[in-house]
């Protein structure tokens, strides 16, 4: 889709493109080998802009963030420009977008969404972490893992049932990390080293009741539309990143010489390029189109999903390819 993004958010894509490639990727191999999140470049990030309240930049940065190479760092950055700033800027009172929003958008914090569970996932229903109200405050109880920025948030966004108010809706808690009854272990993974994925339990840490996101029991639609544009914008990153190693792969096959010719010349790989180059036009194009008509305030949920499907399926078999 030729000139998809307007002349004005190219300029801006150049700018950050240039910082991504000089200034994050000569030093995200560290990143990933030493399993640390670097705090003090999302810092670096937000002097540079990259945390857009502005969808098409929002778009962009999507786009360009994986070109850094280190996953663990993109996912926890978008993790917080397009889950986590969300949801406090659409749901949080007045005090809580104070305490939150522009410390998160500046990088001077981070947060991390706290709601799956060992025994659950998608499977929202089957939620059992719970907060027990006391006077002014609420006990939490339960446990939560494979979250993503666990190991080294400031804060949580914990999705939590809350019996005395509603039976079967979820509500979502701001807790800091660092309450009492709080207990944070870092999960190792395969990889994303650097996003800090954790399990975390909750022994009886008490928080206010003024801490509720938004009202009690709306979490299910809450949860919903944060994760619609979390996989939206990364339907966008995930496009990119693929098409990204795929170019740098064609590069090596322009340089690769075996009987006599580099390896791009021969059919066989002329075509698996061709191949991929397709269904990497198909995705982006599905991605586009609805990043279009979201923008433009249409419901779009089911485009998403197939975005999860396709779009994802996609760039893990060129990646793969």
């Amino acid at each position: 889709m030729t000139n998809f993004f307007s002349a004005e958010h190219e300029q801006f894509r150049q700018k950050a493109r240039a910082f991504i490639d000089q200034q994050l990727r000569p030093r995200s191999t560290a990143w990933e080998h030493g399993g640390e999140f670097p705090r003090s470049v999302l810092l670096e990030c937000a002097q540079q802009g990259l945390f857009q309240s502005d969808p098409w930049r929002n778009g962009i940065v999507a786009e360009e963030l994986p070109r850094c190479e280190s996953l663990g760092f993109a996912l926890s950055f978008l993790v917080q420009s397009n889950l986590i700033i969300p949801l406090l800027e659409d749901f949080g009172t007045d005090e809580q977008k104070a305490t939150y929003v522009s410390a998160v958008s500046s990088g001077k914090m981070m947060g991390a969404m706290a709601v799956t569970e060992p025994a659950s996932g998608s499977d929202f229903a089957a939620l059992q972490c719970r907060a027990d109200i006391s006077g002014d405050n609420l006990i939490l109880h339960g446990e939560k893992t494979y979250i993503t920025n666990a190991a080294f948030a400031d804060f949580l966004i914990v999705a939590a049932r809350i019996p005395e108010l509603t039976e079967e809706g979820l509500t979502l808690i701001l807790v800091s990390a660092q309450s009492d009854g709080v207990t944070i272990e870092r999960v190792r993974t395969l990889g994303l080293s650097a996003s800090g994925t954790g399990r975390i339990r909750f022994d009886g840490c008490v928080v206010k009741r003024g801490q509720v996101l938004g009202s009690a029991g709306e979490g299910f639609g809450q949860v919903q539309r944060a994760l619609n544009r979390e996989r939206l914008f990364g339907g966008l990153a995930c496009v990119a990143w693929a098409d990204y190693a795929m170019q740098k792969t064609l590069a090596f096959a322009r340089e690769r010489s075996v009987f006599g010719n580099t390896i791009n010349q021969f059919q066989v790989i002329r075509h698996e390029f061709a191949d991929m180059a397709t269904q990497l036009e198909a995705a982006r194009s599905l991605n586009y189109l609805t990043f279009s008509r979201w923008i433009a305030g249409e419901s779009v949920t089911r485009q998403i999903c197939m975005i999860k499907l396709f779009s994802y399926q996609v760039a893990q078999q060129v990646i793969t390819q």
